[in-house]
């Protein structure tokens, strides 16, 4: 008999939230990051800006990578950013705790 398991947490699309979306799926909670948050990592971001270039202007979402980068590292995460153009490297993790 397999053991009960904690039912997987998923937020589905909204808007252009995908980066809020991403965060908590990832943490599993609909309350790890809440839209004013990622608001506020923008601002901070860029806060001189009247058109802030981390967001829509409309809004509603399309965070920048930026911003999910900030993001977890508030929480004490850190992402590693793979740029597909650049020329590939090995990368040795050792000591690194994966969510």
């Amino acid at each position: 008999m397999l053991p009960e398991s904690t039912p997987i947490y998923h937020e589905k699309q909204s808007r252009e939230l995908c980066a809020l979306h991403a965060l908590n799926n990832l943490f599993q909670s609909k309350e790890a990051f809440k839209q004013m948050e990622l608001d506020a990592i923008c601002l901070s971001l860029s806060p001189n800006n009247y058109i802030n270039p981390h967001r829509s202007i409309l809004g509603i979402g399309n965070y920048d990578v930026n911003v999910l980068i900030a993001a977890l590292q508030n929480k004490g995460y850190s992402a590693f950013w793979f740029d597909k153009r650049k020329k590939k490297i090995f990368v040795i993790i050792s000591g690194i705790n994966f969510i």
